[in-house]
């Protein structure tokens, strides 16, 4: 398509060469001719991959959406359609077209083919979406006003939720969850649009395609989110206490959770009540603390899969035996043992040598 642009030009310019070399009458103006004739090439050429572009980015008409369609010259032919999910809208004199996919601007050619054929008159339509309903998402959970939202070109997730209203006060920004949709169902990615607004970088939130969904948690243990204005400069760890085999700080990273978290800590030991765990995390000022059934979640699922932030602290209780009130585990018992063992030994020898 290309080439045969360039020697349609090529010809209109030799033609205009032609026409004005009739009236060039030395070298220099032939000359300056020629370099009017490249000007000229070039700036048509660069029009026409402008225009390109634009159609490019103009928005395509799909199933859902209401079109608007005027005939100035016979306005007894104006209809308002909405393009069925085959893609396709009818009209009175020229029946089904299949539109979806199109632009408006190819649509209205189309139906002008269509109803020249039976309508000499019609030369001209003009073609408007009046309601855009083929672009859209879902936004759920902790939104002020959750529900399907569609746009005539899909902005960022930060648009999409301030469209939503925002969060509710029990919203969490930090573990946004994006289910895809479309041609990547299924697929789901957990963002931290908090951290994003805090820096000051929205950019480097993932882009939202059609039919995503947008899901918002509720806070850890359900209390109040801080304000965003709140975030506070946190460390890059979160901590693993209790009754593990390497409790302590581990270097935090993203989507890491509780599992994987007491995994890095060497794992459980055998006094751990691993039914009765709790996640300490930060939210602005202020702590929320959630309790957590960890033998359900590994084996079920229940609750969904909770991935940690930063300076979340992760405790795993002992069990309630004499022992485990005390607050001891095996090494700890083990320890004591030994110690007692060694004092009998002892005393023992001590006794034999009187």
């Amino acid at each position: 398509m290309a080439l045969s642009i360039f020697f349609i030009l090529n010809e209109l310019a030799g033609y205009a060469d032609f026409n004005i070399n009739r009236f060039t009458v030395n070298t220099y103006a032939i000359q300056v001719h020629g370099m009017n004739k490249m000007y000229l090439i070039l700036s048509i050429v660069l029009i026409i991959l402008a225009v390109g572009s634009l159609a490019a980015d103009e928005y395509k008409v799909g199933p859902g959406d209401v079109l608007e369609i005027k005939f100035w010259q016979d306005p007894t032919l104006n209809s308002v359609v909405r393009v069925s999910q085959e893609g396709k809208i009818s009209l009175d004199i020229a029946g089904e077209i299949e539109i979806s996919g199109k632009t408006t601007s190819q649509l209205e050619m189309d139906i002008v083919r269509r109803i020249s054929r039976l309508n000499k008159n019609i030369s001209q339509a003009v073609v408007r979406v009046t309601s855009y309903n083929f672009q859209y998402v879902f936004v759920s959970g902790q939104a002020r006003q959750p529900g399907k939202y569609a746009f005539e070109k899909i902005p960022g997730l930060w648009k999409i939720i301030s469209e939503a209203g925002g969060t509710s006060e029990f919203g969490d920004l930090s573990r946004v969850t994006i289910i895809r949709g479309g041609d990547k169902a299924g697929e789901v990615e957990i963002v931290n649009v908090s951290q994003a607004i805090a820096d000051g970088d929205l950019s480097r939130l993932p882009e939202i395609y059609r039919e995503d969904t947008i899901e918002i948690p509720r806070s850890p243990a359900g209390l109040p989110s801080a304000e965003l204005g709140q975030n506070l400069e946190q460390k890059n760890v979160i901590y693993v206490m209790g009754a593990v085999n390497a409790p302590g700080p581990i270097a935090y990273e993203e989507n890491i959770d509780v599992l994987e978290a007491i995994a890095l800590a060497g794992g459980i030991d055998g006094s751990a009540n691993w039914k009765k765990a709790k996640i300490i995390s930060k939210d602005g000022y202020y702590g929320q603390s959630m309790q957590i059934n960890l033998e359900k979640y590994s084996k079920t699922g229940a609750i969904a899969r909770y991935t940690l932030r930063k300076e979340d602290v992760v405790v795993v209780p002992t069990k309630r035996g004499f022992f485990g009130a005390a607050g001891f585990n095996l090494m700890t018992i083990s320890a004591i043992a030994g110690v007692i063992t060694s004092s009998v030994l002892i005393y023992d020898q001590i006794t034999r040598e009187r």
